[in-house]
């Protein structure tokens, strides 16, 4: 196999530069899965009125179509690396869809219930009806199954590659670069096992608002996780570069 017959990307040779039927058939279900987010907002407006108050969920929109935008890309990226086709690949991508499909609903409605408060309800298209601290947990247990699901996924997914590294013929700094994929997403994971945590913990009686916050906020955490990671993978990667003078 001589490494003129891929093109680059990301340091990366792409191996799966033609889409196959399963990269055809994740598009589809994400493509519905933003569809799901459009028809979860209720009704087409039929009035000014009604359309003023529908724009104020645009923000809510926006937020959850860029976090299914940036699942899609992830799975778009490992998809023309590594080119594979197998059985597992093709369980962990199904089981990305059905995720993706469940996980719409959560997400919808996190966004729109940060931004109300965030925003004190001027951008929130409806208000989040949450009566009780067991709503509260319940929604912050979605969110984070969801979101812990789908990063497991990947980081299945980065793991399987790896494990395919002698067969795809992968370099030393491929290899490097997909290890610490499949870190950065388990690091994820970490983050959202955290948040369900502490949703479980969560206290009743009257509180501080931090620590009923304290769930959500803790997925500011996956900033400086992915600083970490990348500054060893940059370090790994200078270290397989560097010439051999033994």
């Amino acid at each position: 196999m001589n490494e003129a017959d891929f093109s680059q990307e990301h340091g990366f040779r792409m191996r799966g530069a033609q889409p196959t039927r399963m990269d055809a058939f994740v598009d589809a279900a994400f493509a519905f899965a933003v569809t799901l987010l459009i028809v979860s907002v209720g009704h087409v407006p039929s009035t000014v009125p009604d359309l003023i108050q529908a724009m104020r969920g645009v923000p809510a929109f926006l937020a959850s179509f860029l976090l299914l935008a940036r699942f899609w890309l992830s799975h778009r990226h490992w998809s023309r690396c590594y080119g594979l086709e197998d059985g597992p690949s093709a369980r962990l991508s199904l089981a990305l869809v059905f995720v993706v499909l469940i996980y719409v609903y959560p997400l919808r409605m996190v966004a729109n219930m940060t931004l109300a408060v965030l925003s004190g309800g001027a951008l929130a298209e409806q208000s989040i009806e949450i009566h009780t601290l067991a709503d509260l947990r319940s929604l912050y247990l979605a969110f984070a199954s969801g979101y812990g699901a789908v990063v497991v996924i990947f980081t299945l997914l980065y793991r399987h590659a790896l494990a395919r590294a002698d067969t795809l013929q992968l370099t030393a700094g491929e290899r490097v670069r997909t290890r610490s994929m499949a870190e950065r997403y388990l690091s994820l994971a970490g983050v959202a096992l955290l948040s369900l945590v502490l949703a479980v913990l969560l206290p009743a009686g009257q509180h501080s608002k931090l620590i009923y916050w304290a769930p959500g906020m803790v997925y500011a955490l996956i900033y400086p996780a992915t600083l970490l990671i990348a500054r060893r993978e940059r370090a790994a990667l200078a270290a397989v570069s560097r010439p051999n003078l033994a």
